[in-house]
C-alpha cells in the first residue's frame, strides 16, 4: 500500500460554517479517516489510520460529498501493463490498487493490458504509483498523467470560469434590483412606499428569487434532505415568505404595499456578500500561492554528456541537475560544480542572496543569481524543504484551535435556535398587534440578518492569513495551539550550541600527553565521522583541513550529554566532558582540571580505557545576532534562561556577554526536562533548541522553537520552526502568534456582537429585510478585511 497517510481534498459547495461541521462530522463517521474541514480553504484534511482496510474509503468520502451536495477534482490515470499471464493476474492488480486510500476506482483490461486509474487530482504522484506496483510482480508505466502544471492550469482556468460566472451573476442581481433600490430611496426621501407598477415588480423579482436565487434553494434542500438547517435554508425562507406574500397581494388586487423589493434587495445583498467573500478568501491564501507557484514543472537532468528536460516528478536522488542563471532550483541538493547566490527570500525570509560553493546546500524553489550551478540531488517531490514547508503551512491552516470547537457546537445549533425566534417573532407581533405584515416582515429580517457566516470565518482566515505571513518572514508555525500558547508565554528558554552560538566551533588547543597530537586526532576523528554534533563538525573540518585521516572504527554510539564512544583500531576510546570522564573511573589530573576552570572554551577529554590520553579545546563563536535576540524579548517583558550541558565557566560567559536573566550548566538532557518543568510551574515557557538531546524539552515546553538547520528531531518535535539560523526570529514568531490570536479574538467578538445586537433588533422591528441582508453580508466582509490586515503585520524594532 502506498506510504501517504493524509488526503487534502478540495471541497467545492460549502456556504457557511455550519456546512463545514457538519461535512466533518460525517467525514469523521467513516471507519479508520480522520477529517477536519475548513470553510475558509475550502478544502478537507483528511488522514487514514494505517493497517486499516481502505479499498472503500475514497468511495465513502466521495459519496458524503455527493448526498451533502458538495463536489471535488478528479483524474483519470492511464497505465500499461506487462507480465499479466491471465485474467486472475489482473484482478490481483486491481485488488491491490484498490486498498490504497488515493485510487477512487480501478478499471482494467486483461486484454489491452491497460490499467485506468481514477483518483483526486494531484493527489497520487509517479513516486506513489511506484511504490504500489513494487507490490506486485508485473511492470507499470504511466502512458499519461496531467503533470503539475497542466493540473494547476486546469484548475486555475476552472477558478476562473466559477469567478466570471460569479460575476455574472452579481452583474445581472444588480441590474434587475437597482430599480427596487431607487424606489426605497425614493420612499425614504419622498415618503411614498413604491413608483413601480406591481406587475414590473414581479417582473423583476421573479427571476432574481428563483434563477439568481436558485443556489439557495437547492443548499436549503439538500441541507433539509441531510437532517439539518443552513444559512441557505434562513434565506430561502425569508425572501420565499416576502415574495409569495406580495405575490399573493397582487394576484388578488388587495390594496396592501408589496414586499417584492426586500426579497429581491436581499438575494442581491447576499450574493455580493458571497462574492466579496469568495474575493477575500483568494487573498488569504497568498502567501501558499506564492510557494507553490516556486515549484518548477521540469530539471535539466545531466544524462551522459547532454543534459535533458525531465518532468520534476521522474527526478531521482543522486541525479545531477543543472540550473540556469535565473531559473528555480528543481530539487534540493548540494552544489558539486559552479558558484552563484541564491535568492531563498520567500522560502526562509532572508532578504539576500546567499553565495552558494562546492558542497553548499541548495533547496528546491530557490532562484539562481549569476552563475551556472551543477547540482546532486538529495530530495526530491515531497521530501524537499520546499515541500515540506508547503505541507507545514496547509496543516497549520486546516488545524483548529480549542476555542473553534465552541464555535462549532454554536454554528450546529444557531440555525434552529433562529427558526424559532423567527417564529416566535412572527407570533408575538401578529397576536399582539393584528399586523400581520409587520409580524411577517419582522420575521423575515430576523431570518436574513442571522447568517452565521462570520462566526465561521473569524479563526480560520486569521489563521491562514498569520501562518502565511509568517512563513514569508521564515517561520513554520505547526498549528494552531501554537498561537493560542503564544499569547500567554512569559519565559523564553534558550539551548546553547547551534542556537545562541554558530554551532561551527573551532578547535583552539590540542594536547596529547604522549606528544603525538595528529595520532590523538586520528583516535577522534574516527569515533566522531559519524555524528552531526557541532563539536564532530569542527573535529572533522580540522582534520580534513590538515589532511588526518580516520583510524577505523566499531560499535560507536553516543551518550547523550556527555560525549561519544566505541572502539577504535579495537581498542575502547571515549571522548567527552568530565561527567563521561567519570562513568569510565578516567581521572583527570588537577593541575589540567585548574586551568580549564575559568576558561570560556569548552573541552573535550579523550581517554582510553586505563587513562586519559588528552583534551582538546573548542570555541564555539556567538550569532552576531544573539544579543539583539535578547535585547528584543527582554523589551517584550520576557524572560530569558540558558540550559546547557556545556561546563560552568563556559555558560557564564555566555550568560553575561548576552544579559540573559539565568542560566543553568552541564545539564544532561533528562535534567534539561526536569528543569525546564520546574521553570513551568504556573508560567507559560517557550523553548529554543536545534539539536537531538533538545528533543524531550522541546516536547514538553508550551511552545517549541528549533532552528532550521537543527536536527530532525528536534524539528520533529517542535511547534515552531525558524527556517534561518537567526534567533531574532523568535520576538518576530512571537509577535505574528500574538497578532494573529489578536485577530481571531478580535473577528469572534465582533461576529459575536454582531449577531447578539442585531436579531433583537430585527425582531422588534428596527431592520427592514435589505437592510438585514446587506448587514449580514457586511458582517462576514468586515471579519475577513480584519483578516487581512495581518499581511501589514510590522514586527516592534
Amino acid at each position: 500500500m502506498s506510504t501517504v497517510s493524509k488526503l487534502k481534498l478540495p471541497v467545492y459547495g460549502m456556504n457557511c460554517a455550519g456546512c463545514a461541521g457538519r461535512l466533518q462530522s460525517a467525514l469523521n463517521e467513516i471507519p479508520a479517516v480522520t477529517a477536519e474541514v475548513n470553510f475558509a480553504l475550502e478544502s478537507a484534511l483528511l488522514c487514514f489510520a494505517p493497517q486499516a482496510d481502505h479499498s472503500e474509503t475514497l468511495n465513502l468520502i466521495l459519496a458524503v460529498l455527493e448526498k451533502k451536495g458538495y463536489q471535488t477534482d478528479s483524474e483519470t490515470i492511464l497505465i500499461s501493463v506487462s507480465g499479466w499471464s491471465c485474467i486472475s493476474c489482473a484482478n490481483k492488480t486491481t485488488s491491490i490498487l484498490n486498498a490504497s486510500p488515493l485510487i477512487i476506482d480501478t478499471q482494467a483490461n486483461f486484454a489491452t493490458e491497460k490499467l485506468q486509474l481514477r483518483t483526486i487530482q494531484g493527489a497520487l504522484s509517479e513516486t506513489d504509483i511506484k511504490q504500489l506496483a513494487a507490490q506486485m510482480p508485473y511492470q507499470l508505466t504511466i502512458e499519461s498523467k496531467q503533470d503539475l502544471k497542466t493540473q494547476n492550469a486546469l484548475k486555475a482556468a476552472e477558478h476562473k470560469k466559477r469567478d466570471r460566472k460569479a460575476l455574472a451573476t452579481l452583474a445581472a442581481a444588480v441590474i434587475l434590483s437597482l430599480p427596487f433600490l431607487l424606489t426605497m430611496l425614493n420612499m425614504l426621501i419622498n415618503n411614498e412606499h413604491s413608483l413601480l407598477p406591481g406587475w414590473l415588480e414581479f417582473t423583476l423579482a421573479t427571476p432574481l428569487q428563483f434563477i439568481i436565487g436558485a443556489r439557495f434553494y437547492r443548499g436549503a434542500w439538500l441541507s433539509l434532505k441531510n437532517g439539518s438547517a443552513n444559512m441557505d435554508l434562513l434565506v430561502a425562507l425569508g425572501t420565499s415568505a416576502a415574495y409569495f406574500y406580495s405575490l399573493y397581494i397582487l394576484l388578488f388586487g388587495l390594496d396592501q404595499p408589496l414586499y417584492f423589493e426586500s426579497s429581491a434587495l436581499v438575494i442581491t445583498l447576499v450574493t455580493l456578500g458571497k462574492y466579496l467573500e469568495h474575493r477575500a478568501k483568494q487573498s488569504t491564501s497568498s502567501a501558499i500561492n506564492a510557494l507553490m507557484a516556486l515549484r518548477p514543472d521540469t530539471a535539466k537532468v545531466k544524462k551522459g554528456k547532454v543534459y535533458v528536460d525531465v518532468k520534476i516528478e521522474n527526478v531521482q536522488v543522486d541525479d545531477l541537475v543543472q540550473v540556469a542563471i535565473g531559473e528555480k532550483v528543481p530539487v534540493d541538493g548540494l552544489v558539486v560544480q559552479g558558484k552563484s547566490y541564491l535568492d531563498e527570500s520567500l522560502l526562509t525570509g532572508e532578504s539576500k542572496p546567499i553565495l552558494k560553493n562546492n558542497n553548499d546546500p541548495v533547496i528546491a524553489g530557490s532562484i539562481n543569481g549569476e552563475g551556472v550551478l551543477l547540482i546532486k540531488t538529495t530530495a526530491v517531490g515531497e521530501s524537499t524543504s520546499l515541500s515540506k514547508i508547503i505541507s507545514l503551512v496547509e496543516n497549520a491552516q486546516m488545524s483548529k484551535a480549542p476555542i473553534m470547537q465552541l464555535v462549532d457546537k454554536i454554528s450546529a445549533v444557531f440555525v434552529p435556535v433562529v427558526l424559532l425566534i423567527a417564529l416566535a417573532t412572527f407570533l408575538s407581533w401578529y397576536l399582539l398587534t393584528g399586523d400581520f405584515q409587520h409580524a411577517l416582515i419582522s420575521a423575515v429580517a430576523v431570518l436574513v440578518i442571522a447568517c452565521p457566516c462570520a462566526l465561521g470565518l473569524a479563526t480560520p482566515t486569521a489563521v491562514v492569513v498569520g501562518t502565511g505571513v509568517a512563513a514569508q518572514q521564515g517561520i513554520l508555525i505547526k498549528d494552531i495551539k501554537t498561537l493560542q500558547q503564544a499569547y500567554k508565554l512569559q519565559t523564553i528558554i534558550f539551548d546553547k550550541t547551534g542556537t545562541l552560538t554558530q554551532g561551527k566551533g573551532q578547535l583552539n588547543e590540542i594536547f596529547s600527553f604522549n606528544g603525538d597530537n595528529k595520532s590523538l586526532l586520528a583516535k577522534l576523528y574516527a569515533l566522531q565521522s559519524g555524528s552531526r554534533h557541532p563539536i564532530a563538525n569542527a573535529v572533522k573540518s580540522y582534520c580534513l583541513a590538515n589532511q588526518i585521516t580516520a583510524n577505523h572504527n566499531d560499535h560507536v554510539q553516543a551518550v547523550n550529554g556527555e560525549g561519544i564512544k566505541g572502539l577504535v583500531d579495537g581498542d575502547f576510546l571515549a571522548a567527552g566532558n568530565l561527567a563521561m570522564m567519570k562513568r569510565f573511573n578516567i581521572k583527570v589530573p588537577q593541575q589540567v582540571f585548574d586551568t580549564m576552570l575559568n576558561q570560556s572554551d569548552s573541552y573535550i577529554y579523550i581517554a582510553s580505557e586505563q587513562a586519559l590520553l588528552g583534551y582538546i579545546s573548542i570555541n564555539d563563536q556567538l550569532r552576531s545576532e544573539s544579543s539583539e535576540a535578547i535585547i528584543q524579548l527582554h523589551k517584550r517583558g520576557l524572560k530569558t534562561v540558558m540550559l546547557s550541558g556545556d561546563k560552568d565557566s563556559v555558560v557564564k560567559h555566555i550568560s553575561q556577554q548576552l544579559q540573559i536573566g539565568s542560566c543553568y550548566s552541564e545539564l544532561k538532557p533528562e535534567q534539561k526536562l526536569n528543569k525546564l518543568i520546574e521553570l513551568q510551574k504556573n508560567k507559560h515557557v517557550a523553548m529554543v533548541g536545534d539539536g537531538v538531546n533538545d528533543a524531550p524539552a522541546l516536547a514538553q515546553a508550551d511552545v517549541s522553537i528549533a532552528m532550521g538547520t537543527g536536527s530532525d528531531a528536534a524539528k520533529e518535535s517542535a511547534s515552531i520552526t525558524l527556517m534561518r539560523n537567526d534567533p531574532r526570529l523568535v520576538a518576530l514568531a512571537v509577535d505574528i502568534s500574538k497578532a494573529t490570536w489578536h485577530k481571531i479574538q478580535q473577528n469572534l467578538f465582533w461576529a459575536f456582537i454582531f449577531n447578539t445586537a442585531a436579531i433583537p433588533a430585527a425582531a422588534m422591528g428596527y431592520l427592514s429585510p435589505a437592510i438585514a441582508g446587506g448587514a449580514m453580508a457586511l458582517s462576514s466582509i468586515t471579519v475577513l478585511t480584519n483578516s487581512l490586515l495581518l499581511k501589514r503585520f510590522k514586527t516592534k524594532k
